[in-house]
């Protein structure tokens, strides 16, 4: 099976990493034709999933081959295809899913951009710019197939870590929650629906907030939160006292993170609370999930993951102050500041 390394030698380990990107690759292939979807019904013929999925028989059942090498999916000597537990993430209906983070990782814009991390490496420069002329959020902007990918991708992977805030973080002496870079509004949405004395804004690039009404009404939420445009660079809007900004610092380089950061440090009441929410580098660099994000970040938009001594310099630049830091079991951590 890939990627179990245990008791195996050295070279090989090294030779299976080589072919990380073909699984990741066979991984998109599956979200987008929706394999897993098909196949939530129960066991299916080749030739009928082939049918169903619009694919070549045979090239399908060799994707498939090797899917389950990996553990994903399974093809029986009479080529009927199933779902493994592995395989049942790639559902959409699963309330687990991770199919949205596999489109948004392991194909389209970001496969790219991937393909330019030598030049990275020789000039600094993103692979996103190299490829495609212009910065990630510019071109979004001027795609909104590619927003709602990355969007989608970014609200499943954030499900998690927005239930394990409203758990973990004591919210009871607040009031108002603006959420800065917010995108679709999983994260608010789930502070209030556990504090219902809360309120909330949500603030983005208007192109990010497609689908925050949509969000906040599932969360039953609605009439507590507004959704405001605007840009961060510039300002951020006042009458909130905790700002929220989730997975926003880590795409910026340290004077783009500490320029918003003061927006915020200036729009919030003395005594006003900060809570960022990244995964932080370890010292000892034993953090995998940290360290695979900071290359993301390289390639993607020039940001960085980075250690909360870091966090506490960029908090110490926009007149703010590192008060503690929250692990929280998804690997985020909430490192909250205060004015």
């Amino acid at each position: 099976m890939y990627f179990d390394f245990r008791d195996k030698p050295d070279r090989l380990c090294v030779k299976e990493m080589v072919h990380g990107y073909n699984i990741s690759s066979c991984l998109f292939v599956a979200v987008e034709l929706e394999l897993a979807d098909l196949l939530a019904g129960g066991p299916m013929a080749l030739a009928d999933l082939a049918q169903r999925s619009g694919t070549d028989p045979d090239a399908l059942k060799r994707i498939l081959r090797l899917l389950m090498s990996a553990g994903i999916f399974s093809v029986d000597e009479q080529d009927r295809c199933a779902l493994t537990p592995r395989a049942e993430f790639l559902r959409r209906d699963n309330p687990e899913s991770i199919a949205s983070e596999v489109e948004l990782f392991a194909g389209a814009e970001t496969y790219l951009a991937w393909s330019e991390l030598l030049q990275c490496a020789r000039t600094g420069q993103t692979g996103f710019g190299q490829f495609f002329g212009k910065s990630l959020f510019e071109y979004l902007a001027e795609h909104p197939d590619s927003a709602q990918r990355f969007h989608l991708g970014w609200h499943e992977i954030s499900v998690r870590a927005g239930l394990e805030t409203a758990e973990a973080i004591d919210f009871t002496d607040n009031r108002h929650v603006v959420d800065v870079g917010g995108g679709y509004g999983i994260v608010t949405a789930q502070l209030l629906r556990k504090h219902d004395h809360l309120r909330g804004t949500i603030y983005d690039l208007e192109f990010s907030l497609a689908r925050a009404g949509h969000t906040l009404r599932e969360y039953g939420v609605d009439e507590r939160c507004g959704i405001v445009p605007g840009d961060g660079f510039t300002e951020v809007p006042g009458g909130g006292d905790v700002h929220l900004l989730k997975s926003v610092l880590h795409t910026m380089n340290d004077d783009d993170s500490a320029r918003v950061l003061t927006n915020c440090a200036n729009a919030l009441a003395p005594g006003g609370r900060i809570l960022v929410l990244e995964r932080v580098i370890s010292g000892d660099g034993e953090y995998v999930w940290g360290n695979v994000v900071d290359v993301a970040m390289l390639v993607m938009t020039g940001g960085r993951e980075r250690t909360i001594q870091d966090y506490a310099r960029l908090y110490e630049r926009a007149g703010l102050g590192l008060t503690g830091s929250t692990l929280l079991p998804c690997g985020f951590s909430v490192i909250e500041g205060r004015k």
